[in-house]
């Protein structure tokens, strides 16, 4: 997926990829560093065609139906939608029905890790018996937009965003049910999450027209297909949808240059940790500036060779783990929720703080690293 906008320094037309945290203009070659990823980021999708050209077509239309009709009052209008993105990760606990010779059956437990890309897209207004319910697989393919209300029109009509993040959220995670042999597999038990999710709006537009004929009534046309919509928006009028819910961020950029040496930062498109190659420090940006993140190396076993060896990052978590009756705060009080014999020492395990390293960089296959985790 990727996102159309004007490069800040030389105003050129490009391209910039959703999944990347650092912009290069293919022309005048500027690095710069896109603020707000992590936030609820606003964009849009424009128009095909105009009024009044989409306006003759449905004249047309109606002319084939050997009907006469005048348009009249047409408007474009922006609804948003939420968009989610992210990994969908779902555990399924169950049986598995085997059937012998003579009509014998046993059963097999199972569990099994479903890992899928997850997309979705709903509507964020509020409007009763709306039949667009998602914008499809256009939110995928499509180039997004940076919200702008200059290149939206002066004169377009922006529904206001109703529907708040955390209602959201509830409504991302009301996925279906995981796919399974229905004859021969039974789930007792499923969980599912969504795991390194994004959320972001897209205002998607449409063309209002009113058509008088035997009745009058109105006409809401997909402004991107072109396709009539058999349902009706909210009637909001401008003054009303300036009070949004939720504000909406538009996209913007800052130098990518270390704040505590000056330098360049190393050009990594996907990496959302910037380690500076000059002074060490490592940088990350929060709310469109750059906040340092504290870091380790771990040198064991490594010697002299150190130029042989590939460093992953990971991700490390000091946990405690607190319930009704205790709270676990060291290895061997972790280890006492899990009774399984073990060759090491209790007094020094009464040392150590409990901690999970999850992987920072990319896993293509999460579930071949969930079994290879589970036999470590």
């Amino acid at each position: 997926m990727e996102i159309a906008l004007d490069c800040p320094q030389c105003g050129g037309l490009v391209n910039l990829d959703e999944d990347d945290f650092v912009f290069r203009c293919e022309y005048c070659d500027t690095v710069l560093k896109p603020t707000g990823r992590n936030d609820v980021q606003s964009f849009f999708f424009p128009p095909k065609g105009t009024l009044a050209q989409v306006g003759r077509a449905l004249l047309k239309a109606y002319a084939k139906k050997g009907k006469r009709v005048r348009v009249r009052d047409p408007r474009l209008v922006y609804a948003p939608y939420w968009r989610v993105r992210g990994l969908l990760f779902e555990w399924v606990f169950g049986r598995k029905v085997e059937r012998g010779l003579y009509g014998a059956t046993s059963y097999d437990l199972f569990k099994k890790l479903r890992a899928v890309a997850y997309h979705r897209t709903f509507p964020c207004f509020k409007a009763s018996r709306w039949p667009m319910i998602s914008l499809g697989l256009r939110a995928q393919v499509m180039p997004l937009h940076p919200y702008s209300e200059e290149k939206m029109g002066r004169e377009a009509l922006i529904l206001p965003a109703e529907i708040p993040l955390a209602e959201a959220v509830k409504i991302a995670l009301q996925n279906p049910g995981p796919s399974l042999d229905g004859s021969t597999e039974r789930v007792e038990f499923s969980r599912a999450n969504l795991v390194g999710e994004n959320y972001s709006l897209i205002y998607f537009p449409f063309y209002v027209y009113m058509v008088q004929g035997n009745r009058e009534n109105t006409v809401v046309v997909d402004a991107v297909s072109h396709k009539v919509v058999r349902g009706a928006l909210p009637e909001t009028s401008p003054e009303e949808g300036a009070d949004r819910r939720i504000p909406v961020k538009p996209l913007s950029f800052i130098p990518y240059r270390c704040p505590n040496c000056g330098w360049d930062l190393p050009f990594r498109p996907h990496t959302r940790i910037h380690l500076c190659r000059t002074c060490g420090r490592a940088w990350q940006e929060i709310g469109g500036e750059y906040r340092e993140v504290a870091y380790s190396v771990s040198l064991k076993g490594v010697g002299e060779k150190i130029d042989a060896w590939t460093f992953l990052p990971f991700w490390r978590l000091t946990v405690r783990i607190k319930n009704q009756e205790r709270t676990y705060r060291t290895l061997d009080d972790f280890y006492t929720l899990f009774p399984l014999p073990r060759v090491q020492d209790r007094e020094a395990l009464r040392k150590r703080a409990i901690r999970f390293y999850v992987p920072a960089f990319r896993i293509r296959n999460p579930a071949a690293v969930d079994k290879f985790a589970a036999r470590m």
